[in-house]
C-alpha cells in the first residue's frame, strides 16, 4: 500500500507516539508485591544491609552503622511505580496526564 506524504508522517508520528508511551515493549510480567519486596530484601542482604521489622508496617535497613527507617508503604508506591496497571495508565491518558 502506498501512502501519500501527508499518511506516512501521520503513521510515524503514530508511532512515535506508541514507542514512547511503551505498547512497542515487551511488558514485564507483573509479580505479587510480597514475592517483590521479598526479593528486593534478598538482593539487598547479599549486598551486606542489614534489615530489621519493628512494626507491621516500618523497616529498618542498616549498613556500616548508619540506618534508614522505611514503611511499607513506601516500598507499595515504588512497587506501583515500576509496575503500573494498564488500567492507570489508560485513565492519565484518557485524563491528559502522560
Amino acid at each position: 500500500m502506498k501512502y501519500t506524504k501527508i499518511e506516512a508522517i501521520t503513521k510515524a508520528q503514530r508511532y512515535a507516539y506508541e514507542k514512547r508511551h511503551g505498547r512497542h515493549t515487551d511488558q514485564k510480567e507483573k509479580p505479587e508485591f510480597s514475592v517483590w519486596f521479598l526479593n528486593g530484601v534478598r538482593k539487598y542482604e547479599a549486598k551486606g544491609i542489614e534489615f530489621e521489622f519493628l512494626t507491621d508496617g516500618l523497616v529498618r535497613m542498616t549498613k556500616n552503622g548508619k540506618s534508614v527507617l522505611r514503611t511499607v508503604q513506601n516500598s507499595k508506591d515504588e512497587y506501583e511505580s515500576q509496575f503500573p496497571s494498564a488500567t492507570k495508565v489508560q485513565f492519565e491518558e484518557c485524563a491528559g496526564i502522560a
